[in-house]
């Protein structure tokens, strides 16, 4: 994908739906399976603002062609349609496109908006659990698994299955898919299929030698000769081959991709001025309107300060602090002082597009709060606090800073570092004896997620093995500020955790 062009992701919808769906059945909560679907699709297209979410829609047009198309499988249940269908309507609601045609599957619709979006010239992402869509990667074109967020392309394809993306048609046509009930040729597993398309790339390349010398002068098995033909003989090979192809031409409104994701329910967020607000007041009822009142070096308590627009009141020093700025520091009374302050720069800084990452206002809101507690001012927040699939990180130095501006340390520094190992130490004032938290290559390899054949190799390409000392430096400080200091960092996670725990979940 070229640098800065528009990336646009395609999610099919089922591939994470069904699974929750499998996995909450035990829950007591009747909605775990609509709740859980929204909250991964906020989670993925966190950051992403051009997405559209792609559902199928009752009986599909493969059913005309092969009345055994899918029989096999049980008929849907009624919940999980239901929450289906809930999901849908929340994911609407939250301002996504969520696109489903009479007669066509999530498939078709992905690959008609991949199609048009090539035609645009953007990039795509595809997020799905379906192998079938693995045709549709390209030079634009990746796809990423829901199953352990791994992102590939052609290449990846093709190390994956064993065929390019443009010989997968031809590999689903040889080996069939039994969960949609497709017949494939008998006796043709995935590695024949896999040898044969490496040797005459095409299935029709194959048909057109078989029956032009024979089975025997192209080194094909008698049996295997014969499988082949009784295939194509009986109308199996067009009947698989129409059933595996994705359709293209699906009327979608595809401009819905570049509208603005805005939620129904706050279409108004901070879309208000405050010259307008107070306008039709008047002037004597103006000044004699009281407005929160914070006195730094005062006890932990509200003056006058309306609850729905304070946003936080400590004491001098304690994290999240809130003091009025003398008039030397004018640089601090450009931060907000209020819930409606906050909610005007969220939504000023939101469209200024330089932090399109947090998705919506809210999500720079939910920041700016973030950094409130932790006595950040909110632009240094915006700066230093990231948004890892709607969840909330710190750089380890931003830890440590937190930690060292709070007062409650006599010191954190490093002890010794290499590529190797970290080791850091801390004593908290009070404490009886300092913490020391050491961090080793060996532990990093240790906690590597391995849902991955290759995952030695996949560590070495990661920053463990590009700086290792960087990445154990961060490791050390990271943890020891949490172990020690709770009461500002608890639950709160480097990027590089936060994708590590990623992955292990997954």
């Amino acid at each position: 994908m070229t640098a800065g062009m528009k990336e646009i992701v395609l999610i099919d919808l089922s591939s994470i739906a069904y699974p929750i769906w499998h996995m909450s059945q035990s829950e007591p909560d009747p909605n775990a399976t609509s709740t859980k679907t929204v909250a991964r699709i906020r989670a993925l297209t966190t950051g992403k603002p051009h997405a559209a979410i792609c559902c199928d829609s009752g009986k599909s047009f493969r059913v005309e062609l092969a009345p055994s198309y899918k029989a096999n499988r049980p008929e849907q249940d009624g919940t999980l349609r239901h929450q289906v269908t809930l999901a849908c309507e929340q994911l609407a609601a939250d301002g996504f496109p969520v696109w489903s045609v009479k007669g066509f599957e999530a498939d078709d619709l992905v690959a008609s908006g991949v199609a048009k979006a090539l035609a645009a010239d953007a990039a795509v992402l595809i997020v799905t659990a379906d192998k079938d869509l693995l045709q549709l990667v390209g030079e634009r074109v990746r796809a990423m698994s829901v199953r352990d967020g791994s992102v590939i392309d052609a290449d990846g394809v093709l190390a994956k299955m064993g065929v390019r993306p443009d010989q997968m048609r031809d590999y689903l046509t040889l080996v069939g898919d039994s969960s949609d009930n497709i017949a494939g040729v008998k006796g043709i597993g995935p590695k024949r299929a896999v040898d044969l398309l490496a040797k005459f790339q095409t299935l029709d390349a194959l048909y057109e030698q078989l029956e032009a010398k024979g089975g025997a002068s192209i080194g094909l098995p008698p049996a295997m000769s014969h499988e082949l033909r009784a295939f194509k003989a009986s109308g199996a090979f067009q009947t698989a081959r129409a059933l595996v192809t994705l359709r293209t031409d699906v009327d979608l409104p595809f401009d819905e991709i570049d509208r603005d994701r805005v939620p129904k329910e706050t279409e108004t967020f901070g879309e208000f001025d405050v010259e307008d607000e107070d306008a039709n007041i008047e002037p004597e009822a103006a000044e004699a309107r009281p407005g929160p009142t914070l006195v730094p070096n005062a006890p932990d308590t509200e003056q006058a300060q309306p609850a729905e627009t304070a946003l936080a009141v400590r004491q001098p020093g304690q994290p999240g602090a809130i003091e009025t700025p003398s008039p030397a520091e004018w640089e601090r009374q450009l931060d907000p002082l209020s819930m409606k302050d906050a909610r005007i720069l969220a939504k000023d800084m939101h469209d200024s597009r330089m932090f399109s990452a947090y998705g919506t206002p809210q999500g720079v809101l939910s920041t700016v709060m973030v950094g409130r507690e932790l006595g950040l001012p909110a632009m240094a927040s915006l700066r230093s606090i990231h948004n890892i699939e709607g969840k909330h990180s710190l750089s380890a130095s931003l830890m440590v800073a937190i930690v060292i501006k709070s007062g409650l340390a006599e010191y954190f520094e490093p002890i010794s570092f290499s590529d190797t190992e970290a080791t850091y130490e801390t004593k908290r004032k009070g404490a009886r004896k300092p913490v020391r938290l050491t961090h080793t290559i060996e532990m990093a390899r240790q906690a590597w997620p391995k849902t991955k054949a290759d995952w030695e190799k996949a560590f070495l390409a990661s920053g463990w093995g590009r700086n290792p000392t960087d990445m154990l430096v961060a490791r050390s400080s990271s943890r020891l500020a949490r172990l020690v200091y709770p009461d500002l960092l608890s639950s709160l996670y480097t990027p590089e955790e936060l994708a590590e725990l990623r992955e292990q979940v997954a």
